[in-house]
């Protein structure tokens, strides 16, 4: 599973097999969710508000990059 991206302390990653609606991973501590590249809410999982607010402002400002980064995963 590459890690794409890292900031304060939490580690974005698309996994090779996924499938179904693109997302990406984010993982903080003890905490892990799934994350929709479309609008950044948490699909599945558990993350603290101050880090889902974090992973939401990195996918939605990045979504153009992560979307190209999906279809070169799951394609």
């Amino acid at each position: 599973m590459p890690r794409i991206a890292f900031f304060f302390g939490i580690s974005i990653y698309m996994y090779m097999d996924d499938h179904g609606t693109p997302h990406c991973h984010g993982v903080y501590g003890d905490y892990a969710g799934s994350f929709g590249i479309e609008n950044g809410e948490l699909i599945s999982g558990e993350m603290p508000p101050k880090q889902k607010k974090k992973i939401k402002e990195f996918i939605l400002s990045n979504k153009e990059d992560l979307m190209e980064k999906w279809d070169e995963l799951t394609n």
